[in-house]
């Protein structure tokens, strides 16, 4: 409810009740690359209203990572060249500054995305093992087949 309070004859002053609301009909997007600058892994956009709420904007800049970011191929051949977790992200650069809500939903984003990476090559090492198991197994007595 707004109410005018009439000062010094014509001129009128407008007060509202309530805090002026912020438009969010074109949200601001920071500009976010993770690497180094001259030699990115991706680059991303994030909004305001992506990073609005703490939980859903970590799942929506894994989103967005996923769709951009390149992880190295994890086969059974090559499983064993990389340590687990050997993913160095090197530096986050935004292009403006941000509040928190960015970097949480940023460092979360890539934490998951590092762990499900650690997860694969784990799945993979141990994918590796058995079939190795299987191929030198002593296939003489079947009581021990594999």
């Amino acid at each position: 409810m707004a109410q005018v309070h009439s000062t010094r004859g014509s001129e009128a002053t407008l007060f509202e009740d309530r805090p002026p609301q912020r438009s969010f009909a074109y949200p601001a997007m920071v500009k976010v690359t993770i690497g180094k600058p001259e030699d990115p892994w991706c680059e991303i956009d994030l909004t305001d209203e992506d990073v609005e709420d703490w939980k859903k904007g970590v799942d929506i800049a894994e989103e967005k990572l996923k769709e951009v970011l390149q992880l190295p191929p994890i086969t059974i051949e090559n499983c064993h060249e990389r340590e687990d977790g050997d993913l160095q992200w090197d530096e986050i650069t935004f292009e403006e500054e941000v509040n928190g809500k960015y970097w949480h939903a940023l460092i979360m984003a890539l934490h998951r995305i590092r762990e499900d990476f650690i997860k694969k090559q784990r799945k993979m090492k141990h994918l590796d093992w058995y079939l190795t198991m299987k191929r030198t197994s002593d296939k003489r007595n079947a009581k021990y087949y594999v």
